[in-house]
């Protein structure tokens, strides 16, 4: 793949590391067609340009991302050396221009959930970090769309390909697609939330645990638990059926829009994969089973310890979420 020739300035260098950072900067701005004017070089100006030319295709993860090959021709006037080169590319111009130079883990996680809340459906990311990884990318974007049931409708599916060489660096390139489309995202948020809130008419109560109780209840009034039941919470607010990830998800938008903190918790009850959630009230976290609530009554699952979870055969990575210790009862609210 060969690129657009749209600059023709000629590059003025005097040594190695001059000839390399030039040919970077013109791999980083899709240049097809360069120019070098180079002059006081004590050496061969042709195998120096080989060279740089060669350590860029293939020990940075720019040149392994980005280049197929590099040639050169070169013409003396004296005291200089006009070198022109050719870049070939392995992708377009506006992807390898696209490339976010990122350096810190957060700035990762901003430029994800940026890429998802505008159904991006690619993106390129520059990174150092070794905690930055393939299997790091795909569980930011699904712990991203748990937390924003109201903005991400469907989680969308991560394809994630990392080019790296010799350097820290790396580069990282995310596709990702989407089960609806954006005017069908649009559409679905509007009716979400429209149903939400007439879910939630008249549930903010004084005191938080109330609150949580009441949206609770509401959820399980208005939905049926299916084993086979949607994992949106679109899904189960609006068309009211929905599996335990389902319910988890819609408890966690009616918490959020009723300012209850809640979080989407991923675990097993007994062998089976199950979904629940962790609300704060009071400075203390409690689980909440909306699900398992459903067929079983809130005395069940809501409000309990993590010993209580525990000897009820649920498993869940401990180190992930806040522990579960508080001392409300569920049986004390409703007394």
């Amino acid at each position: 793949m060969r690129l657009a020739d749209n600059e023709n300035e000629v590059v003025s260098v005097k040594t190695y590391q001059g000839i390399k950072t030039a040919i970077l900067s013109f791999v980083k701005d899709g240049r097809e067609k360069c120019y070098l004017n180079v002059s006081d070089y004590e050496g061969n100006v042709s195998d120096a340009v080989s060279e740089a030319s060669l350590e860029i295709v293939h020990n940075t993860a720019l040149g392994v991302y980005a280049v197929e090959n590099i040639t050169h021709s070169y013409t003396k006037e004296s005291p200089y050396f006009n070198v022109v080169m050719d870049i070939y590319y392995k992708h377009t111009k506006e992807q390898i221009r696209s490339i976010a130079y990122l350096n810190y883990v957060s700035a990762v996680q901003g430029a994800l959930a940026k890429a998802i809340s505008d159904h991006k459906e690619y993106l390129v990311i520059s990174i150092s970090s070794a905690q930055v990884t393939q299997d790091y990318i795909k569980a930011y974007a699904l712990e991203y769309y748990r937390s924003n049931p109201l903005e991400v409708m469907a989680a969308p599916e991560i394809r994630t390909v990392v080019h790296a060489a010799k350097e820290q660096t790396k580069i990282i390139e995310i596709e990702l697609s989407y089960p609806n489309t954006i005017l069908q995202d649009i559409e679905m948020r509007t009716k979400l939330q429209s149903t939400a809130n007439q879910l939630l008419k008249n549930a903010k109560a004084s005191k938080d645990v109330t609150t949580a109780a009441n949206a609770c209840k509401r959820l399980i009034e208005s939905s049926d638990y299916l084993l086979g039941g949607s994992p949106t919470a679109y899904g189960t607010i609006v068309e009211r059926t929905g599996n335990s990830e389902g319910f988890a998800m819609a408890y966690k938008l009616l918490c959020s829009i009723l300012g209850v903190k809640c979080t989407v918790v991923e675990g097993y009850l007994g062998e089976t994969r199950h979904f629940w959630n962790i609300i704060e009230l009071g400075g203390e976290s409690y689980h909440a089973d909306t699900a398992l609530s459903d067929f079983m009554g809130m005395s069940a699952a809501f409000l309990k310890t993590d010993a209580e979870l525990t000897a009820m055969g649920y498993r869940w990575d401990t180190t992930r979420y806040k522990p579960c210790n508080g001392t409300l009862k569920y049986e004390n609210l409703e007394s």
